[in-house]
């Protein structure tokens, strides 16, 4: 029986699901009948308020809300934290997809370096070859130990993204400021970890270097 208001920082209702995730995934028309379901509950969509910049929670009280619900989700990517990270063409998973997803201007390059083994990562790599983007995942352990459903892994690979197993990331390589490579050490796998999959152990002094125009932690 309340009456509801959404304070949206973005343009469109929806959040990550408007925002980063691809619309091979979730097509937006799908997604804006939802929110237009929604709409006809007598909930009213306030978008491009950003709650503490363009409004505060005082103000918001000030104006009679008997409660306030913060919804925030977790909308900062992971970096690497590794050497050259800071180069341009490097992103995290969330920053790559809002950029594309937004029409934003990528810099220049074809080669698309995708770091992980989970779900983010097939999106990041899927939206890359839709970009005509030479793309390789990089994943530290073994295709049977990968987060990511399988049937995502599969609809990738018939894509024609290639996959790197084995593999951490050490450094990044930038020349005049923009991402070269990308130099990774080779692992093997050790005992079990917490999450039951085997740990991958880096091969000491086996190092080896990927081509790379860009390079995304979806990690």
């Amino acid at each position: 029986g309340y009456g509801v208001t959404v304070f949206e920082a973005g343009e469109q209702p929806g959040g990550m699901l408007e925002q980063c995730i691809p619309t091979f995934r979730l097509p937006r028309e799908v997604l804006r009948n939802e929110v237009a379901y929604i709409e006809k509950l007598v909930v009213e969509f306030k978008t491009g308020v950003r709650v503490g910049k363009d409004i505060s929670l005082e103000q918001i009280r000030e104006q009679g809300y008997g409660a306030i619900v913060l919804a925030l989700g977790t909308q900062l990517g992971k970096r690497l934290g590794i050497p050259g990270e800071d180069g341009d063409g490097c992103y995290d998973a969330l920053d790559f997809l809002r950029i594309v997803i937004s029409g934003g201007k990528l810099p220049a390059g074809d080669r698309l370096l995708v770091i992980g083994g989970g779900m983010s990562a097939m999106d990041v790599a899927r939206t890359g070859r839709r970009l005509g983007m030479d793309v390789t995942v990089v994943y530290r352990r073994t295709k049977a130990e990968m987060p990511a459903v399988a049937e995502e892994v599969e609809d990738a690979e018939r894509e024609g993204v290639k996959f790197q197993f084995l593999a951490a990331p050490l450094e990044i390589e930038n020349e005049g400021g923009k991402v070269k490579a990308m130099i990774s050490n080779r692992m093997e796998l050790g005992e079990p970890d917490d999450s039951g999959r085997r740990r991958p152990v880096p091969i000491d002094g086996d190092n080896f270097k990927l081509d790379a125009d860009f390079v995304v932690a979806a990690i």
